[in-house]
């Protein structure tokens, strides 16, 4: 019997061990606030970009550039935007692509940051 719970308790172990090692990465929910203002960017014309940055606790801020002459320039400015937004409401969440022109790549590139 005590053969058997070690056994147990090792396999429990290295359960724990692996489990914490995988690469489970947390997907915020977008924010309904945030949603709104995706159905205002969707209407933008292209070479457009959507940057979202969530808290743990659930505060968030958001920022998007659209029209400008490629999808690197609109970006650059997004990303200005977001961290003016995150510094003025203290967001301390990272901020990550949401959407370029109508792809959303939230996921992934959540994912590509965590790797």
């Amino acid at each position: 019997m005590k053969l058997l719970a070690k056994v147990f308790c090792s396999a429990a172990l290295i359960a724990i061990v692996a489990g914490c090692a995988s690469n489970t990465v947390y997907i915020p929910k977008v924010p309904v606030d945030a949603q709104q203002a995706l159905l205002d960017y969707e209407m933008m014309p292209n070479n457009k970009v959507f940057i979202l940055a969530v808290d743990p606790g659930g505060d968030f801020a958001y920022a998007y550039e659209s029209g400008s002459a490629t999808l690197k320039e609109a970006a650059k400015i997004a990303v200005e935007k977001i961290d003016a937004q995150r510094e003025a409401n203290g967001v301390v969440g990272t901020p990550y692509i949401y959407a370029l022109n109508n792809k959303v790549v939230w996921e992934d590139s959540i994912r590509a940051a965590n790797k």
